[in-house]
C-alpha cells in the first residue's frame, strides 16, 4: 500500500502488535516460499519442509530488525531469509548432501525424473507468483478505493493508444521524482494540473482525461507492488 498504511508502517506496527505480526507472516507466506524456491530451486510445502519454518522465523526476524534506512522491507526480508536458510543448511548435518542448485537447463542426458522435478518446480514458482500477484491486486484495489477509484473505472480509463499510454506513464514517473508535486497530490487527492503543465508539454484536457490512469500508475510506482510495478515497467 502507498500512503496511510504502507507495508513499512505495518512492519513498525507489527513490532508492537502480536496480531499484526501474525497477520503479516500469514499474508507473506507465499513470498517466503517463493524466496526459498528461487534460492534452492526445490519444491517446498508448508507443514512438511523445515526450510519454510526457517523462512518464517527469518521473516519474523526481519520485521524485528527492520528500519527505514534499510530500504524497502521486502528486499531486506529477502536478504534475511536467504542468509538464515544458508545457515540452516550449514548447521544441519542431515541436509549436507542435499542438492541445492537452481533449476538446470534441460539437456540431452537429463533423466525423466529430472524433467518431472523441473516441471514441478516451474509450476510451483508460477503458482506462488500468481498468489503474490493476487495479494498485490487486492491491496491495490483497497488503495484505489481510498482515492475514490474503482478497479472497473481504471480499466475503462486505460488509454487505447500506446503512445498516449506511454505519455501518461512518463508523467506518473515524473511526479514520483518531484516530492513537492507528489505531496500535493497525496494531501489533496487531486492531480496538480498546473504544476504538471509547467514542466511537461501536454494539453490540459488530455491531462484531465488521464487523471485516473495517472494516479493509478503513481500508486503502483510508489507502493509495495513489486509484480505490478514490473508489469508497468
Amino acid at each position: 500500500m502507498l500512503f496511510k498504511e504502507s507495508l513499512e508502517e505495518r512492519v513498525e506496527k507489527a513490532k508492537r502488535d502480536q496480531e499484526e505480526l501474525n497477520n503479516l507472516i500469514e499474508v507473506y507466506k507465499p513470498f517466503i516460499a517463493s524466496t526459498l524456491y528461487k534460492k534452492f530451486g526445490r519444491f517446498l510445502e508448508y507443514g512438511y519442509d523445515d526450510e519454510l519454518s526457517v523462512g518464517m522465523m527469518a521473516f519474523h526476524e526481519a520485521i524485528e530488525a527492520y528500519d527505514k534506512s534499510k530500504g524497502k522491507f521486502l528486499t531486506f526480508a529477502k536478504h534475511v531469509i536467504n542468509l538464515r536458510s544458508i545457515d540452516h543448511y550449514r548447521k544441519n548435518e542431515k541436509l549436507k548432501d542435499r542438492t541445492c542448485l537452481p533449476i538446470i537447463d534441460k539437456g540431452e542426458n537429463e533423466t525423466e525424473d529430472n524433467v518431472m522435478d523441473s516441471k514441478a518446480m516451474k509450476e510451483y514458482e508460477y503458482e506462488k507468483e500468481n498468489e503474490l500477484r493476487r495479494l498485490e491486486i487486492l491491496e491495490y484495489k483497497k488503495e484505489l478505493k481510498k482515492w475514490g477509484i474503482e478497479f472497473k473505472e481504471l480499466v475503462q480509463a486505460s488509454p487505447k493508444q500506446e503512445k498516449l499510454k506511454k505519455h501518461y506513464k512518463d508523467i506518473a514517473q515524473f511526479i514520483t521524482t518531484k516530492p513537492e508535486i507528489l505531496n500535493r497530490l497525496i494531501s489533496t487527492k487531486r492531480l496538480p494540473i498546473k504544476e504538471i503543465e509547467r514542466s511537461i508539454i501536454i494539453h490540459r484536457k488530455k491531462l484531465e482525461r488521464g487523471r485516473v490512469y495517472i494516479i493509478a500508475l503513481i500508486i503502483v510506482l510508489n507502493g509495495d507492488y513489486e509484480l505490478l510495478r514490473e508489469y508497468v515497467n
